[in-house]
């Protein structure tokens, strides 16, 4: 069974002039504490589903996606944000890098994976310039159906299959709302294969789901494995996530404006990109529950050690008192190697030193020099990265920043303020229905001459 555990030692007034005491932490313990209670109020009414997504039987998925190996070599996933940063984690973190390049017995017979979230035309035209219609899968997913991102990425694949003169059906798999939007229509009307995003589960709380296991499933990710290890969680994980629960609120009280996410591996990369949407999009709210206006949150930043100790480490280490950094160490890492040394004098020192020791290394070297230089961190230990893992983290930040927001009378499952960015641009689109958002930008997006600059 992995194990996951939390050291906070370097976050205390014990080791730092500036950290928080015990008293900080039992204080916001009760405030959390309420905030785990209302969650659990929230599931047990099913207003909010993400935790139930630990007890869904997956057979049919895994069946569905099992007819599908040996068929294509290509899979494109298009979504965006929530929709498309949890699969690119756990891509990320199980894949092999350089995944795609693998030829396909290597591959086991998996199709190469290709992410198209942003409307970027020169991504959106190389990863059609890599594959072949009639070779490869598509899994479209949004909720709404409506995100424009979305829809515009969709109806270029789609003019693409199309025009290859291959059945869509065979091509074409959706995730969307079991009953409403765009593209469920869509697929309604094309009799597409579809999968079903819980109406209680949103977006970037959707990992679990189908939204980020249906495309798992089909490169090869044991999403079973995955399931169980966010049951785990729910089951084992409630003092490690009450204690870093309230080690977050205790510094968020203190105005903190900045939480950085460091994990020491590669493989955590993406998932530090979808910490930051969770942990950005749940906490950053001008209002809490009754409407008055707090301002609440902090700002994620990602990084990624060791590669960050040569460029963020100095900013984090002399610069402003206003960062707490959450490191996550993986105890074993998978293909260790030895380096031989001492064919040369001054790497002497590395001589017998493998990878993985020296990358932990880093690790316990630099958290000993923010310590020494007053700025708290702490640090998730995992025992081992895989499928059964990273389902744990994912449910365990999930349940911190859900219960955060409710802790401090917000709501972590809103996001007010993208949305009205979507609807200043469909003004902009002339999309039916919002031709006063158009009016409001043509008032309120004027830019005058004299503040600009260039050649």
């Amino acid at each position: 069974m992995r194990k996951v555990s939390l050291d906070y030692n370097f976050c205390m007034n014990d080791n730092l002039k500036n950290g928080i005491g015990v008293n900080d932490i039992d204080s916001s313990m009760g405030k959390v504490s309420k905030g785990f209670q209302r969650l659990n109020d929230m599931v047990e009414s099913g207003e909010i589903g993400f935790p139930k997504l630990a007890e869904v039987d997956l057979g049919e998925l895994i069946g569905f996606t099992k007819k599908f190996q040996g068929l294509y070599n290509d899979l494109i996933v298009i979504g965006i944000g929530g929709s498309s940063l949890g699969f690119e984690a756990v891509a990320n973190a199980l894949l092999p890098f350089g995944f795609n390049a693998f030829s396909k017995d290597k591959r086991g017979f998996f199709p190469r994976y290709w992410v198209m979230d942003n409307v970027d035309s020169f991504k959106v035209y190389s990863i059609l310039e890599h594959c072949k219609p009639e070779e490869t899968l598509v899994v479209v997913i949004s909720k709404s159906g409506s995100t424009v991102e979305t829809a515009a990425n969709f109806l270029v694949v789609y003019d693409w299959i199309r025009k290859s003169n291959v059945d869509i059906k065979n091509h074409i798999i959706t995730v969307t709302d079991s009953s409403k939007g765009d593209l469920r229509k869509i697929t309604d009307m094309f009799g597409l294969d579809s999968f079903v995003v819980p109406a209680n589960v949103g977006g970037r709380f959707s990992v679990l789901s189908s939204v980020g296991l249906l495309p798992a499933a089909l490169v090869g990710i044991d999403i079973e494995q995955m399931k169980k290890g966010a049951e785990y969680f729910i089951q084992n994980g409630k003092s490690i996530f009450m204690t870093i629960s309230a080690i977050y609120n205790a510094f968020l009280e203190r105005r903190y404006p900045i939480n950085v996410i460091m994990p020491y591996s590669s493989r955590l990369k993406s998932f530090s990109e979808w910490f930051c949407q969770l942990w950005g999009e749940s906490l950053g709210k001008r209002y809490d529950m009754e409407g008055r206006e707090l301002y609440f949150g902090s700002t994620p930043v990602s990084a990624v050690g060791s590669i960050d100790q040569h460029s963020q480490l100095q900013l984090y280490k002399e610069g402003p008192f206003d960062k707490l950094i959450t490191f996550i160490e993986l105890s074993e890492h998978d293909f260790n190697q030895t380096l031989k040394g001492d064919w040369y004098e001054n790497y002497n020192y590395l001589n017998g030193v493998d990878l993985n020791r020296l990358l932990n290394i880093e690790l316990y070297a630099t958290e000993v020099a923010l310590k020494m230089a007053n700025r708290p961190s702490i640090k998730i230990v995992i025992d081992y990265l895989d499928e059964f893992s990273l389902g744990y983290m994912f449910m365990f930040y999930q349940y911190v920043v859900a219960v955060l927001g409710l802790a401090n009378n917000i709501n972590p499952f809103d996001q007010p303020g993208v949305e009205e960015g979507k609807d200043y641009a469909y003004g902009l689109l002339k999309r039916k229905g919002y031709d006063a958002r158009r009016n409001e930008y043509e008032k309120s997006g004027k830019r005058e001459e004299k503040y600009k600059v260039g050649l």
